[in-house]
């Protein structure tokens, strides 16, 4: 009997390994060592593309979907830390409809100088820039130089420990 139990949990344990493993990890990006050349759409048609880019600050690129939930939350988190961000220069981008993008804007009170939203026609940020999910934020150095990649939900006092 006591060999019938333990073989029935050693059963259930192999099952429970076996149905683990078969779930999907999600492959690991590697964010752009550096900013890469890249043409988007600014919120009035105007094409804006690397050279477009403020030297003088450091960068964040914002990745994201304006009906993503974590979307919504990140954009919150930002909204309420802005000050955190003032002398970045941030550019948000989505591959969206522009009055979606517009949306979202609106929605958390992004209307800075310091911020940029793009529109991403062709579907190139994520494989230029190496991000994997919504929302995506990559900070860059004054010159271009890759400083640190979030990826999902991320904390506004995580972002800002990273911006020097």
């Amino acid at each position: 009997m006591l060999k019938k139990v333990g073989f029935s949990f050693f059963s259930i344990c192999v099952l429970f390994s076996i149905t683990n493993c078969k779930t999907v990890q999600k492959p690991i990006v590697k964010a752009a060592e550096e900013i890469p050349y890249f043409t988007f759409t600014t919120l009035d048609n105007k094409r804006f593309t690397k050279e477009n880019l403020d030297t003088t600050r450091t960068k964040l690129f914002y990745y994201f979907n304006s009906e993503c939930e974590h979307c919504e939350k990140q954009g919150s988190w930002i909204s309420k830390d802005i000050e955190i961000f003032n002398n970045l220069e941030v550019i948000f981008i989505s591959f969206e409809e522009m009055d979606a993008i517009k949306g979202y804007q609106n929605k958390f009170n992004f209307v800075r100088d310091n911020i940029t939203f793009l529109q991403d026609t062709r579907l190139t940020f994520s494989d230029k820039f190496g991000v994997g999910e919504f929302p995506s934020i990559i900070l860059y150095t004054k010159n271009g130089k890759l400083i640190k990649k979030f990826e999902g939900e991320t904390k506004v006092s995580d972002i800002a420990a990273s911006i020097k």
